[in-house]
């Protein structure tokens, strides 16, 4: 098939067809795809065919990576986090750590993303209790397993985040069975289940809300309620980012990468808190797993490239620091020193715009609307860290480095520590097998 491991040990989460899930480290990847997988379950390492793996976590402590300054999309919605070089002859040259430096045809990019903020991270956890305070009622309902906080039945577990005016809120979880979970954010210290100012994400079998909590008033406020029925979710898993500018009252919610809607509290006195809390309401045969909690703090600056309009998209457009357009042609990139100097020939001016990468927000590469969706639909989404994401046809796993089959690109490599997950892209159908 398409990967080969023979180095190392890594540690991953192998998500199964049919919901399995296996946790250890990885110590090897054959040609055909079978992972040997170091697990307490067995002595010796679990050999699970290539075909019944639809996912692979390359743990958490790799995600703890800043997002990356720039980035470029391609035409067919890979997103790279480089840094751009320059750009003569219809060829951008451009580089980062993980992916060295490379080439890549200008007809071939569909934007380039300048200034964007990298948030501060504020904590990252699951993989210890430390600064946690557990249930008294229930201690032992929150255990940790496999870098992870797991719920079998009901109980709940808090902590002082030190959320500040604007953060970011990210989580993943999964279930088996039955999903009742409640986390609850911006809420003081020690809050309990009193009640208080504070914001309530609560998923169940019906879908998933925000709730806005009043002291002063009964009953939960509804801000958001999205219809996702935990039946049709593939492998009962649930990325959550949610964006909160407490100065306007203000939030987002990102469900798996794509943002739901930009929302307001409508009730006065916004939450000052600065605690989380994790709550299990599902019954004792229902398991419960929270991963890769972030709290950032948020500049709101580096979310210009998700609203920028593309425009006819026929032609360039520059979009500069200040909000301002202009529509014409990127005629090329050059390095001033340290830093990129963009050269825009705009439709209102005969002579060609120099503006340095510190004046420039977003670049449009105009095309004819070309599809690029020829990529191995056997093939896999590689998670990049830096925020990047990348579909390949293959790749190979080697001695701290990925050969990787690109659609667009053709042969890359890649450092081995760069990858944050691999999925595949087809679902197989059968039942997975396991074999020792």
């Amino acid at each position: 098939m398409l990967l080969g491991i023979a180095t190392s040990a890594m540690a991953a989460e192998v998500s199964l067809h049919g919901d399995g899930r296996l946790t250890g480290e990885v110590s090897s990847m054959d040609a055909d795809g079978t992972i040997a997988l170091v697990s307490p379950l067995s002595p010796e390492p679990l050999r699970i065919r290539g075909d019944k793996a639809i996912r692979v976590d390359f743990g958490a402590d790799k995600q703890n990576v800043d997002v990356s300054g720039q980035k470029l999309q391609l035409i067919n919605g890979d997103v790279l986090p480089v840094r751009v070089n320059s750009l003569a002859d219809g060829l951008m040259q451009a580089e980062s750590d993980d992916l060295g430096l490379f080439s890549i045809p200008r007809e071939m990019i569909s934007t380039i993303q300048l200034g964007i903020f990298p948030q501060r991270l504020i904590y990252s956890g699951s993989g210890d209790f430390e600064g946690w305070k557990r249930d008294k009622a229930n201690p032992k309902s929150w255990t940790i397993e496999g870098g992870e906080f797991v719920a079998e039945g009901q109980g709940m577990i808090s902590r002082d985040a030190e959320l500040p005016e604007k953060f970011i809120l990210k989580f993943s979880f999964t279930w088996s069975n039955y999903p009742n979970l409640q986390f609850r954010f911006a809420e003081p210290k020690d809050a309990g289940n009193g009640r208080v100012d504070r914001y309530l994400l609560q998923f169940a079998g019906s879908g998933v809300g925000i709730f806005r909590e009043s002291a002063a008033k009964s009953g939960n406020v509804p801000i958001v309620f999205l219809n996702r029925a935990s039946e049709r979710l593939r492998d009962n898993r649930m990325d959550i980012e949610i964006r909160v500018d407490r100065s306007r009252g203000q939030m987002r919610l990102y469900v798996d990468g794509e943002m739901e809607g930009r929302y307001t509290d409508p009730v006065p006195g916004i939450p000052s808190g600065t605690g989380i809390s994790i709550i299990s309401r599902a019954p004792q045969e229902s398991s419960q797993r929270i991963a890769n909690i972030k709290v950032l703090e948020w500049d709101d600056r580096g979310d210009r490239h998700r609203t920028e309009d593309r425009g006819d998209g026929k032609s360039d457009s520059l979009i500069g620091r200040n909000g301002e357009r202009l529509g014409g042609s990127l005629t090329g990139i050059r390095r001033d020193g340290d830093e990129s100097v963009y050269l825009f020939k705009s439709d209102f001016q005969k002579e060609i715009l120099e503006l340095p990468e510190q004046e420039v927000s977003t670049v449009f590469i105009g095309g004819e609307g070309v599809s690029a969706n020829d990529s191995d639909p056997d093939g896999f989404t590689l998670s990049l860290r830096g925020g990047g994401l990348m579909t390949v046809d293959s790749c190979v796993f080697g001695s701290g480095k990925v050969m990787a089959k690109h659609p667009l690109l053709g042969d890359l490599q890649i450092e081995r520590a760069g990858i944050i997950s691999l999925m595949r892209r087809a679902v197989p159908k059968a039942k997975p097998v396991i074999s020792r």
